[in-house]
C-alpha cells in the first residue's frame, strides 16, 4: 500500500439550512433585461423563520495576504476576505468571525499531492476563504460560489538571467518551485499541456524566494503577481475552473445558506460597490468578478445556480492522474453502484494512510482522521487478525494475495515455499499487512524483517542488497522479479475498514450482497477489464460459487473457521504475466 495515500470512505451528516425571517430569497426565475443582457433579480419574499441559528461560523486568515487577509499596523486582522465574509453572513443573520490560522490547517502538500488540513477536517473552522477551485482540489473539497478571479504567474530573479519563457511548451530545462498547498502545481501545468522536469515544493513564499536566490530553483510558479525582489513575468495562466471561493470540507452544508446570500450580495450591486472601494480601503485592488452587466453567460449561469445538495458519504482514493483526476475507476465506480443501491450519495476525496492507520512497532492503531470523524471508512484495506483488534470491516469486494519480490535473477536463491526463512533478510512497508503476524500465521520461521516507511524504500532495499526479498501485496512491480506461490494475509480480500462500532458495514454489506447475487458485479468486472485493458482473473470465491450457491452466506457471515483455511494456503502456479489488476469477486 502506498504509505503516502489512502482510499477513504466518508459519511457526513446532512443538516437542514436554518434561515432567518429577514433573508431576501434569491430567485433565478425572475429576470430583468439590461440592453440585450438577461440578468437574474431578487425576490423580496421573506423566508419564514425556522430555528434561530446560534452557531458561530469561523473562517481562517493567514494574516500575510494583502489585500485579502492581513494584520494591519495596529495589529488588527483585516482585509477583503474578512469584510466580505462579515457582510454576506449579516445578510442571512449568521454570526461569522475570522481568526488567524496557518494555511496548512486548510490544505498542505505531501509528495506532490494536496491534502485537506487538520483544522478544516476536524471542524476547527467552517471554511477557508480565497481558495481557487481546481479539478484536483475538487477530489477532496467542496466550494461555495466563487467571489474572486485568480491567476497563476511565473516569477524569476531580476532581469530573468536564466531566460525563462512561459510561452514555450517545454519547461524541462528549468527547475520550478511551487508553494505548498497552492493551485499552481504540476497537475495545472499538465492541464496546460506544458512539459516540465524538476518541480520543488516550498513551505512559504520567503523559502521559495530563497531557493531562487541561492540557485536551487529557477522559476517560482505561484498565484502571486507581485513579489518584492523578484520579477513577475507578464504571462498569466489559469489553474482554476471557476475562480476563487470558500473551500469547504466535503459534505458541508454551508453553501445551502452562503450561496443564496452571496447571490443577493452580487446581483443587488453591493458586491460591485464593495470591490470599488477595496483599493482605497486595503491599498491594493482585489481581483473581483465582473459585475452582472459585464459577466459572461457562463458566469451568470454559475452565479444563478441553486445551491448543491450536501453529500452524505464521501470516498477518497489513493492516486491521481497527471491532470489531477482520481484514478482506478474500476474500484471507485463499483463503490458508486453499491452506494446507489443503498440510496446513499457518495463522492471521492483523498487522505493520507496515517489518517486511517498508524503503526508503532508491532502494534497497529486507528488513524486520527477515522477516529475524529473526518470520514467513516477507508476503502482498499484487508481484514486481518491484528486489524480486527481496532477496526470493523465490510464484506470483501476485491480479491488479493501477497507474494515475494527479489532482485532479477534471485541471486540470494530465496525460496518462498520453504518453512524457514531464517537465513534471509526480509523487508516490508511498515503499514502493510505483509508483516510478522502474517508470517507467523503462515507458520514461517524468520529472523529479520525490516520495516521501511514506503514501498519505494522496500524496493531500494532489495535492489541494493540490504534485503533478500520484499513481502508485499503489490502486483506488477517491474524493477524486481516476483516469485510464486502467492499467500493470503487477509480475510479473503479487500474491504472497507471502519471505526469500531460503525453502522457502515450493515448497509454496505446488504447493498453489496444485492449487487453480487444479481450477477451485475461479475459483469461489471468484465466490462471494466475491457475498458481499462486489465485482466481480472477469477477469485477463489468465484470458483466456489460454481459449486456452492451459498457463497453469499459465507461472505455475509464472514465465517472465520471457513475462511481461515484458505488464508493459510498458498495459491500455486507461476505469477501471471498479464497486466495485473485487483480482481473482482
Amino acid at each position: 500500500m502506498n504509505a503516502a495515500l489512502a482510499i477513504v470512505l466518508v459519511q457526513l451528516v446532512c443538516l437542514c439550512a436554518q434561515i432567518q425571517a429577514s433573508i431576501l430569497l434569491f430567485n433565478p426565475e425572475k429576470k430583468f433585461y439590461s440592453g440585450t443582457r438577461e440578468i437574474p433579480v431578487l425576490s423580496s419574499k421573506p423566508i419564514p423563520s425556522i430555528i434561530q441559528d446560534t452557531k458561530v461560523y469561523l473562517f481562517p486568515g493567514g494574516g500575510r495576504k494583502v489585500p485579502y487577509n492581513y494584520v494591519d499596523d495596529t495589529g488588527l486582522l483585516t482585509g477583503f476576505d474578512v469584510d466580505l465574509v462579515t457582510q454576506v453572513c449579516a445578510l442571512v443573520g449568521k454570526t461569522c468571525k475570522t481568526i488567524n490560522l496557518p494555511f496548512t490547517e486548510c490544505v498542505f502538500t505531501y509528495e506532490d499531492i494536496d491534502y485537506a488540513g487538520r483544522g478544516l477536517m476536524s471542524q476547527w473552522i467552517d471554511g477557508c476563504p480565497g481558495y481557487a477551485t481546481t479539478i484536483d482540489r475538487r477530489n477532496e473539497f467542496d466550494f461555495t460560489l466563487p467571489y474572486l478571479l485568480t491567476e497563476g504567474s511565473f516569477s524569476v530573479l531580476p532581469g530573468n538571467p536564466k531566460g525563462f519563457d512561459p510561452g514555450v511548451d517545454d519547461y524541462s530545462a528549468f527547475t520550478l518551485v511551487r508553494l505548498s498547498g497552492a493551485p499552481t502545481n504540476p497537475t495545472c501545468l499538465t492541464r496546460l499541456k506544458k512539459k516540465y522536469g524538476r518541480f520543488l515544493i516550498a513551505s512559504s513564499r520567503p523559502e521559495a524566494q530563497a531557493m531562487l536566490l541561492n540557485g536551487t530553483a529557477d522559476v517560482l510558479f505561484s498565484p502571486r503577481q507581485v513579489i518584492k525582489g523578484l520579477d513577475t513575468l507578464p504571462v498569466r495562466v489559469r489553474c482554476d475552473d471557476g475562480g476563487a471561493a470558500i473551500m469547504l470540507r466535503k459534505g458541508s452544508d454551508l453553501p445551502t445558506w452562503w450561496n443564496p446570500a452571496f447571490q443577493t450580495f452580487y446581483f443587488s450591486g453591493k458586491y460591485a460597490d464593495f470591490c470599488a472601494k477595496s483599493v482605497q480601503k486595503y491599498g491594493r485592488q482585489a481581483k473581483c468578478l465582473p459585475s452582472p452587466e459585464e459577466a459572461s453567460p457562463e458566469l451568470l449561469a454559475m452565479m444563478s445556480a441553486a445551491p448543491p445538495t450536501p453529500v452524505r458519504i464521501s470516498f477518497s482514493h489513493e492516486a491521481l492522474n497527471k491532470p489531477g483526476v482520481i484514478l482506478n475507476m474500476t474500484q471507485t465506480s463499483a463503490i458508486f453502484v453499491v452506494c446507489a443501491i443503498a440510496d446513499k450519495r457518495c463522492v471521492l476525496m483523498l487522505a493520507q494512510v496515517a489518517e486511517c492507520t498508524t503503526r508503532d512497532g508491532e502494534l497497529l492503531f486507528p488513524g486520527r482522521g477515522l477516529m475524529e470523524g473526518w470520514f467513516d471508512g477507508c476503502t482498499g484495506y484487508f481484514e486481518t487478525v491484528d486489524r480486527d483488534n481496532s477496526w470493523d470491516f465490510t464484506s470483501p469486494y476485491l480479491v488479493s494475495n501477497a507474494s515475494f519480490y527479489v532482485r532479477p535473477g534471485n541471486p540470494s536463491n530465496f525460496d518462498p515455499t520453504l518453512d524457514d526463512y531464517s537465513n534471509f533478510v526480509l523487508v516490508h512497508a511498515d503499514t502493510a499487512i505483509t508483516n510478522d503476524h502474517c508470517l507467523n500465521r503462515l507458520k514461517k520461521k524468520f529472523n529479520v524483517l525490516l520495516d521501511v516507511p514506503t514501498e519505494y524504500e522496500a524496493i531500494q532495499a532489495v535492489l541494493n542488497g540490504t534485503a533478500d526479498a520484499w513481502f508485499t501485496k503489490r502486483k506488477g512491480e517491474t524493477q524486481l522479479e516476483e516469485l510464486s506461490p502467492r499467500f493470503h494475509c487477509e480475510n479473503v480480500g479487500t474491504s472497507i475498514m471502519a471505526k469500531k462500532g460503525s453502522d457502515l458495514p450493515g448497509w454496505w454489506n446488504a447493498a453489496f450482497q444485492q449487487f453480487f447475487s444479481s450477477g451485475q458485479f461479475t459483469k461489471f468486472c468484465q466490462d471494466k477489464g475491457k475498458e481499462y485493458n486489465l485482466f481480472f482473473p477469477p477469485t477463489r470465491l468465484d470458483l466456489m460459487a460454481h459449486e456452492d450457491k451459498s457463497v453469499m452466506t459465507l461472505i455475509r457471515l464472514k465465517s472465520r473457521t471457513t475462511i481461515s483455511m484458505d488464508m493459510h494456503q498458498s495459491v500455486s502456479g507461476p505469477a501471471s504475466k498479464a497486466k495485473p489488476a485487483s480482481c473482482c469477486m
